[in-house]
């Protein structure tokens, strides 16, 4: 009996390890194919960022060569120091807003910077006289901007504030 289960035995299989050898192959190929689609989607835009934006060649499709048309800059501009105002109407409400203004020129930015006290005290008047309500809607917020540009630019003389940009506007 005993050499009859000594006989029954069969050789080691080599089933087992091909099975393990596959599963390995097939979890490397999963982890290159993850790492090459994170360097493709995550590295390679940002190293073909700096050469589209100077139109260098291997710039891609956003480069200059592709035809799209260079990116323009804001021009000159010049932001303003916050301002905090109580508004009008209800008691204990305020704004805190900070203000860039795009100019028409580099001479203008030097006028308003000689002009400050002026400038400064033209957009106060007009931030204080509104109420809550005049300026929590969108709506209200391009009116304000509309009529601070026609406050600043009857103040200076060497060009005009193209655009008000609202880079803080917190109601409180």
């Amino acid at each position: 009996m005993a050499e009859e289960e000594a006989g029954e035995k069969a050789p080691p299989a080599t089933g087992g390890k091909s099975k393990l050898l596959l599963i390995i192959i097939a979890a490397l190929v999963v982890v290159l194919a993850g790492g090459g689609a994170a360097v493709y989607f995550l590295v390679l835009p940002k190293l073909q960022a700096p050469a589209a934006a100077t139109g260098a060649p291997g710039g891609g499709e956003h480069g200059a060569a592709a035809g799209s048309p260079p990116a323009t800059s804001l021009g000159a501009t010049l932001e303003m120091p916050p301002f905090i105002v109580n508004l009008s109407g209800e008691e204990g409400r305020y704004l805190k807003a900070t203000l860039v203004l795009q100019l028409s020129s580099e001479e203008l930015s030097k006028e308003i910077t000689q002009r400050t006290p002026q400038i400064k005290d033209a957009i106060i008047t007009v931030l204080s006289s509104k109420t809550p309500d005049d300026i929590l809607t969108i709506q209200g917020k391009y009116d304000l901007k509309v009529e601070l540009m026609k406050r600043v630019n009857t103040l200076v003389a060497s060009g005009v504030v193209r655009e008000i940009y609202f880079v803080e506007f917190v109601v409180q």
